[in-house]
């Protein structure tokens, strides 16, 4: 099961574990209501053009009960991003742990979990395009988590070629277009379009694999 620690942020941090359960997602109660309002007006009108009182306002606290929880809004866009970024990487690396010996199965695997993230979790990987307001050091971890997480999916399509189970000539553009490619699923992505998550998922594996060379 999912082990959680709670964190001074407000929100519940997952703990340095693989996911057995990388494929269920429910309502995110472990936000908290500030960071949960704090995401839904982030979500209409940016960071930039978000004040902390319009997120009191949203999360029916006056601004000094607002602050009894979080010093400013710079707080809660880290305290969102690292719990989105960690969330999806520790989903990610359950993913890897279920494809066994199999770099084709373990890739498999990565794209559905990275696909599921970004339909289940919208606003949060939507988020992910505010980065350029994290202040240092913040910026920075989070860049890192980032990159955690495309290593991941690098290391399999490099595994996968030394097999001979994926040809592409060019690691590094593979990675960075499949990458691209599924991220791009929180940017439009609708519950009330023609296709589940779960269907999503499957076609993009079948994108990715044309990416790297590899057989469906």
């Amino acid at each position: 099961m999912k082990k959680e620690a709670p964190t001074a942020s407000g929100a519940s941090e997952p703990e340095e574990d693989t996911a057995t359960d990388w494929r269920t997602y429910g309502k995110d109660s472990s936000l908290g209501p500030v960071l949960d309002a704090a995401l839904r007006v982030f979500t209409n009108t940016g960071y930039h053009g978000t004040s902390v009182r319009i997120i009191a306002k949203e999360a029916k606290l006056s601004v000094p009960g607002l602050y009894y929880h979080f010093a400013s809004k710079q707080d809660m866009l880290v305290a969102l991003l690292k719990h989105s970024s960690g969330d999806l990487l520790r989903r990610a690396r359950g993913a890897v742990a279920e494809g066994g010996d199999s770099p084709h199965k373990r890739l498999c695997l990565l794209i559905e979990n990275i696909v599921l993230f970004m339909a289940n979790r919208r606003q949060l990987a939507h988020l992910a395009r505010e980065m350029q307001f994290l202040e240092m050091p913040h910026r920075k971890a989070h860049v890192a988590r980032r990159d955690a997480l495309e290593s991941l999916v690098r290391q399999e399509i490099e595994a996968g070629v030394a097999k001979g189970a994926f040809n592409t000539t060019d690691v590094p553009e593979a990675t960075r277009a499949v990458w691209v490619l599924c991220r791009s699923v929180a940017d439009w992505y609708t519950p009330k379009g023609p296709k589940s998550p779960a269907e999503l998922a499957t076609a993009y594996i079948a994108f990715s694999l044309a990416l790297v060379g590899g057989k469906s």
